[in-house]
């Protein structure tokens, strides 16, 4: 009988020091978050001073998995409020599943942080309280779109997209992006082209924050309007999302597409091929058969021995290489004259093209 009260009053006890400790978490549940603030917390305290420890065991919302524990040192909570910081119960010591959760600040993500206070002045390990909170880590800026800009119009069929990261960087782990294009259909807004039409271009999995429309792809047609979109992600999960933005390809005018239009010389080893260069433009068809990574185009007007040549360098691949390079920007290029391009490679050989400059102006320049 004794032995029976004994035990119930053991319990109604610890009910007692339980229900008379209260800790409050002062924590944002949702920003970005500093891994020292994981201590901003109030204790209640509604009995006589006691010596307490607190516990920290962070899991992944979605997965449940444990990613961080923690324990702290010891504090004395006085009766009344307490308010604490992490500089009040050093030493912290900390556990993780990542490294991630050793920076500054928390990697993005949803979290539930659950706290116990657990005594040292009555038993050692006796809970006083416990406390659970939902965390949601979000970055301050998603990602923005930077070029091209929005219901602009592009130079080129093959156009570069660029944008900015989410931010701030120092969050994210292994943060990559999708980069999706569609076609907007008549009547739809662009958000709903996003989100309804197959891509005429998607890539995933972008380390940089750009990306080149492909040459290798069908060139964007003038007569369409196009939507584009970055998705964000951070080892692999969601991490933000831009605007969808709009754009046009420009009709090329009469002079680009003559240059456009102007095929490649091919240079030989034997009597070289002759070609045009409008404008200045020149359009060179090179076959590497070495193991050169670069080379240097030498280039000198016909007929002239006493006018030293120019001459420009280009990296290059094994196989055909196609280079084009305005030689107006190098010398002062003449209408109708001849000139001559050489490489000269590793193995000694001498590639050679013979090409004339030949001078257009735009139509609209000419009816000015």
């Amino acid at each position: 009988m004794l032995k029976k009260i004994f035990l119930l009053f053991s319990i109604i006890t610890a009910v007692s020091a339980y229900s008379q400790f209260g800790i409050n978490i002062q924590i944002p549940n949702a920003g970005l978050i500093q891994r020292e603030r994981l201590w901003d917390i109030s204790l209640v305290n509604n009995s006589e001073m006691q010596e307490v420890m607190l516990s920290l065991n962070l899991q992944d919302a979605s997965s449940g998995e444990t990613v961080l524990t923690a324990e702290t040192g010891s504090v004395f909570a006085t009766k009344g409020i307490k308010l604490l910081k992490a500089k009040d119960l050093t030493p912290i010591s900390y556990s993780y599943s990542s490294s991630s959760f050793s920076r500054t600040f928390l990697p993005m993500g949803s979290y539930i942080a659950c706290y116990q206070v657990v005594s040292i002045t009555n038993r050692k390990n006796s809970v006083l309280a416990e406390e659970c909170i939902r965390i949601n880590i979000d970055p301050l800026s998603p990602p923005i779109l930077a070029l091209p800009d929005n219901k602009s119009y592009c130079e080129t069929a093959y156009p570069q997209f660029s944008w900015l990261p989410p931010t701030p960087i120092e969050m994210f782990t292994d943060l990559t992006f999708d980069l999706i294009v569609v076609e907007i259909n008549e009547g739809q807004t662009p958000s709903q082209a996003i989100q309804e039409n197959a891509p005429i271009y998607l890539n995933s999995s972008i380390k940089k924050t750009f990306e080149n429309y492909p040459a290798s792809f069908s060139k964007l047609d003038t007569s369409k309007i196009y939507a584009w979109q970055v998705i964000a992600r951070n080892n692999l999960n969601y991490a933000g999302k831009t605007e969808v933005w709009t754009f046009k390809i420009k009709t090329p005018s009469w002079l680009k597409l003559l240059i456009e239009q102007t095929p490649f010389i091919k240079m030989k080893t034997g009597i070289p091929e002759r070609g045009i260069a409008p404008n200045g433009i020149l359009k060179i068809s090179y076959m590497n058969e070495t193991v050169d990574t670069s080379i240097s185009i030498s280039v000198r007007e016909v007929g002239i021995d006493k006018i030293k040549s120019i001459s420009f360098e280009k990296k290059i691949i094994r196989g055909e290489n196609l280079i084009q390079q305005d030689i107006s920007k190098l010398i002062p290029i003449k209408d109708a004259q001849l000139y001559e391009a050489t490489i000269l490679n590793s193995k000694n050989e001498a590639w050679k093209l013979l090409f004339e400059v030949k001078e257009y102006k735009d139509k609209k320049t000419e009816k000015n």
